[in-house]
């Protein structure tokens, strides 16, 4: 029994630690991306233009036409253009 617990848990924590590296790899491509110009999803589901990328902070604008200085480690996505025309799709109806 104590076999099985202890193979039981070791799994569970080789499948933790993947997720982890992944999700780790995506946000290493994903500051290593981010670019003047792009739409970018917040953590908290802000959405804005990047107008500048700096070492720590990205200043973005946002709909209203306000400028926020944020993390750059609040920055959650790129969004490809697709993904922005179709959101814009969905809202106006």
């Amino acid at each position: 029994m104590l076999t099985f617990v202890a193979v039981s848990l070791a799994i569970y924590a080789l499948i933790g630690l993947r997720g982890l590296q992944q999700r780790r790899a995506y946000f290493a491509r994903l500051h290593a991306e981010l670019a003047p110009g792009q739409t970018v999803a917040l953590g908290s589901g802000i959405y804005g233009t990047t107008v500048a990328v700096r070492s720590d902070t990205v200043d973005i604008r946002v709909k209203s036409g306000a400028l926020m200085t944020v993390s750059r480690y609040a920055i959650s996505a790129i969004v490809k253009e697709e993904q922005h025309h179709a959101q814009h799709s969905a809202d106006a109806h």
